[in-house]
């Protein structure tokens, strides 16, 4: 019984993995032809994203060499080892300004035309 398990579990993995494998290698050609097409060498992750990838990454080890497309194996390494540590990720770049800011500025630099401010509204 345990023989006849295993050689039906050996013919249905070598039945699925080529098309596992087709399906993977059709995903990354279609993120390099994405890439190709971003003007920038640079793509900033969102903390929610980083932390899918790495959840992803635990379900096979971590083993992230030939499979990272979005960023560097040594980045990846370096969100692992940060979430381990348990510091949260955080976001790139600077905070956004908040709506009464934005409308304070809006409205000082109006008052000072000779500030070379034009609001267009729109």
């Amino acid at each position: 019984m345990n023989s006849t398990l295993s050689l039906l579990l050996v013919f249905l993995s070598q039945f699925f993995m080529p098309r596992h494998n087709a399906q993977l290698r059709q995903l990354k050609a279609q993120i390099a032809i994405l890439r190709a097409r971003i003007h920038t060498d640079r793509i900033i992750l969102s903390p929610a994203e980083k932390a899918e990838l790495i959840r992803i990454g635990a379900e096979f080890g971590h083993e992230i060499n030939g499979l990272m497309e979005v960023a560097k194996p040594a980045t990846y390494k370096r969100w692992l080892a940060q979430m381990r540590m348990g510091r949260p990720f955080k976001a790139v770049g600077r905070p956004s300004l908040t709506q009464e800011l934005r409308d304070v500025v809006i409205r000082i630099g109006s008052e000072n035309l000779l500030w070379g401010y034009m609001f267009h509204p729109g």
